[in-house]
């Protein structure tokens, strides 16, 4: 696991990069639908990570991260100018990093906030093409995903190697860091997952499906 400077550092980056991506869009980008959150448009989107910091730091974390915990944040938002939402946010999320450098919780989800934004980062680039978060930020979001996990399925990047999933079978797969990443956060479709280079292709069926640990996509994203 990541130290509290690492988690604040990397959140902020994420922040000020999603900040600086979406203050220059047009009104049609901003209603534009997220794929890999089809309910959400992009403005919705940013109204999630403004309204999270916000609801992190008050300590209202009741049903997160849950979408009816997300839902309150984006229908409360839905009518401010983005200007306004980016602006909650550079009040908030400094005042959530500041809590993180406190100690003060060991919440998980507060203490690493990074986690959230890096998925919902790569997520607006696949809305409008603003870029993928860098590769610390995947990295870090994986090993805080995978901490505690020593399962049967290895999974072999140029980056490392990580194990996953909870009961059998055994198997091998070779990909690329960031597809497992988003594949394991629900954003790669079982087909998308079954083209990976496995050492067994009898199992990729049953894995594809077993190993996102959010709810999957049933749609080939590419972002």
């Amino acid at each position: 696991m990541i130290d509290a400077k690492t988690s604040a550092d990397l959140y902020r980056a994420n922040r000020e990069r999603v900040s600086k991506a979406v203050v220059g869009l047009d009104p049609a980008d901003l209603d534009r639908q997220v794929p890999a959150c089809p309910q959400w448009s992009v403005h919705n989107l940013v109204s999630h990570l403004s309204g999270a910091a916000v609801d992190f730091g008050a300590g209202n974390l009741a049903g997160a991260p849950l979408p009816p915990w997300t839902a309150v944040q984006v229908q409360a938002r839905q009518n401010l100018p983005i200007d306004a939402v980016l602006a909650e946010w550079a009040t908030a999320g400094p005042a959530l990093e500041r809590l993180i450098l406190s100690g003060t919780t060991s919440h998980p989800f507060v203490c690493n906030p990074y986690v959230d934004g890096a998925v919902h980062e790569a997520d607006l680039h696949g809305a409008v093409g603003t870029g993928r978060p860098p590769v610390e930020a995947w990295l870090a979001a994986l090993d805080w995903m995978l901490s505690d996990a020593d399962g049967p399925l290895t999974v072999i990047t140029p980056d490392g190697t990580f194990r996953a999933g909870s009961d059998e079978p055994v198997a091998t797969v070779h990909t690329s860091s960031y597809e497992f990443f988003r594949a394991l956060f629900g954003r790669r479709s079982p087909e998308q997952i079954q083209k990976w280079d496995w050492e067994s292709p009898e199992h990729a069926a049953l894995w594809s499906v077993e190993l996102a640990r959010l709810p999957q996509t049933p749609k080939d994203l590419t972002d």
